[in-house]
């Protein structure tokens, strides 16, 4: 409308609507009661979730809005703001937005029955277009009370989710026994703190597949950025945690049985935590894992299949000096021998076998008998004693690990 003039078809009846409506603008405290005791009937405010002052205040400056623009008089910067305003509270309180919105569009049952009551009989009919100018006088507060709302809401799941990252991230660096903390990870995580919980650590690695994305929003797990990679957490209570050998849950035995989410995502592996308290200490397990995950690697791997890889990464700066005093002679052997000379060796590892390894290395028995007891000569050390073969297997992947490519 924003022009009461066009709503009638006389001057007169413009003329006594303007009137009407500045005499309205006059009683916008006793709209504003009337509008709280509605409110509180069809939505629920009673409760206390808002404080009846400020249901009373707010009604004033709408109706101060709405009353304005019917009549069209300026609506002051101001009147635009506190309808802002209002949303944001609303949200601050954790009021739904349906029953914000309830009560926003229920002014216009309150100023319609109040023109409805002033205005004479055939004025009221006259006026055609007046409930459809009512009705978007009060959509254009309605629509900034949601602007305001929304602003707020985002703010707020915002500060939540920072919130619950810094506690998962405490949680994370300790050593699992502050209780307060322990409960605090429970209630963000949605756990017992006696459940079962599966750990892995996803590196960040340039060649992740978009599946180890996918991770983080499903499946049940709960995703957590820490340490330059992604933590993944899945729990049930104790005792209920499938197992890889088919044993039956709760058995306590087996390998715990990988999230179907996780079974294309590279990524380390810990024991099952029995309790969060031991979740910490388990993704530190997991953690290292997936420190030396090997490129080819494309699933969850845990640490019995890496554990030469973890021993030789934990020698640290003594690395090369340990794998150069086991290795000895073998290191000053021309790089075509002494790459047969491992390569015999690994698969002799892997196989236990003398007949197994000249099978597969596609050569007499003898010659791999002879390869061994090259090693032995410039190592010092016989691979077919297990001690041994321990040693030289450790410093095989120190070497190699700490080799240039």
């Amino acid at each position: 409308m924003h022009n009461a003039g066009n709503m009638f078809a006389t001057a007169a009846d413009t003329a006594t609507l303007r009137s009407v409506l500045l005499e309205l603008l006059g009683d916008v405290d006793a709209l504003a009661a009337r509008f709280v005791t509605l409110l509180c009937e069809v939505v629920p405010y009673s409760d206390g979730a808002v404080d009846l002052p400020r249901l009373h205040v707010d009604g004033v400056n709408t109706y101060e809005r709405v009353l304005r623009r019917l009549a069209d008089l300026p609506v002051p910067d101001r009147l635009l703001e506190r309808s802002r305003d209002l949303g944001r509270h609303r949200a601050h309180l954790d009021v739904p937005l349906a029953a914000v919105t309830t009560g926003t569009r229920l002014h216009f049952r309150v100023v319609w029955e109040e023109l409805a009551e002033r205005l004479p009989p055939e004025a009221l009919v006259g006026a055609v277009t007046l409930p459809v100018q009512l009705w978007q006088a009060v959509e254009e507060h309605s629509a900034d009370v949601q602007v305001g709302y929304h602003e707020a809401a985002t703010a707020l799941a915002y500060a939540r989710d920072r919130d619950r990252r810094r506690i998962v991230e405490a949680f994370l660096d300790s050593d699992g026994r502050d209780e307060g903390l322990l409960a605090r990870a429970a209630a963000v995580l949605g756990a017992g703190v006696d459940d079962d919980v599966f750990c892995a650590f996803v590196p960040a690695r340039p060649d992740a597949g978009p599946e180890a994305r996918a991770v983080l929003h499903g499946h049940g797990l709960h995703g957590h950025e820490w340490r330059g990679g992604t933590v993944v957490l899945a729990h049930r209570p104790r005792g209920t945690w499938p197992r890889e050998t088919g044993a039956q849950p709760g058995a306590g035995h087996g390998r715990a049985s990988a999230p179907a989410a996780l079974r294309d995502v590279a990524c380390g592996v810990g024991p099952l935590a029995h309790g969060l308290a031991r979740v910490p200490q388990v993704v530190r397990v997991a953690e290292r894992v997936a420190s030396v995950l090997p490129p080819e690697v494309t699933g969850p791997t845990r640490p019995a299949e890496v554990a030469l890889a973890v021993a030789a990464q934990s020698l640290g700066a003594i690395r090369t000096d340990v794998a150069a005093d086991v290795l000895h002679d073998l290191l000053d052997l021309p790089a075509p021998e002494r790459d047969r000379l491992l390569e015999t060796f690994d698969v002799y590892c892997a196989t236990g076998s003398v007949a197994l390894t000249a099978d597969r290395a596609f050569c007499h028995r003898n010659t791999v008998l002879n390869r061994l007891r090259r090693l032995t000569e410039c190592t010092g050390l016989d691979v077919t004693v297990p001690g041994q073969c321990a040693v030289l297997l450790l410093a095989v992947t120190a070497w190699r690990s700490s080799a240039p490519d």
